[in-house]
């Protein structure tokens, strides 16, 4: 290989790397901003789970799950679809009873269209950021909940 040949290929290769580092550079980051409690990356896609709400995944599918869905019915409601607030779901979550006792109308709705199956929300072992994790996973998987937050 002559030296022509070879100063046109070492320019030839310059100018490809050059060429894939600027379009390397287009391809979407994995960092994320967190803005209010929810992680969105910059391309708005708030499909990420922060570890909260990974830790809140665990703990839906080991309590919830046997009941509930996000976005449909099963023996319960649809989680995703209810327009609620943390507050409200930590309150509802950990100690129901205690809203029927104080005569709550979301408390007795809900309680009213299942009034035929047989279940207590009563998980008083779950601490107040238990619930919110698990209310973060619910709200990533339905982005609808997460301007209730």
């Amino acid at each position: 290989m002559n030296l022509k040949n070879k100063i046109l290929l070492s320019y030839g290769m310059a100018f490809l790397v050059t060429i894939s580092t600027v379009l390397y550079s287009f391809i979407p980051s994995e960092s994320n901003i967190a803005e209010c409690g929810v992680v969105t990356s910059f391309c708005g896609n708030t499909n990420t789970l922060t570890k909260k709400g990974k830790e809140g995944g665990k703990l839906f599918k080991s309590i919830c799950a046997s009941c509930h869905k996000i976005n449909k019915k099963l023996i319960g409601p649809a989680l995703g679809n209810n327009k609620i607030d943390s507050t409200y779901f930590v309150k509802y979550v950990v100690n129901e009873e205690e809203l029927h006792k104080k005569k709550n109308k979301k408390a007795r709705s809900v309680n009213k269209e299942y009034k035929n199956v047989n279940y207590n929300h009563q998980f008083n072992y779950l601490t107040e950021q238990n619930v919110l994790d698990v209310y973060e996973f619910i709200s990533i998987k339905n982005p609808t909940l997460a301007n209730k937050k």
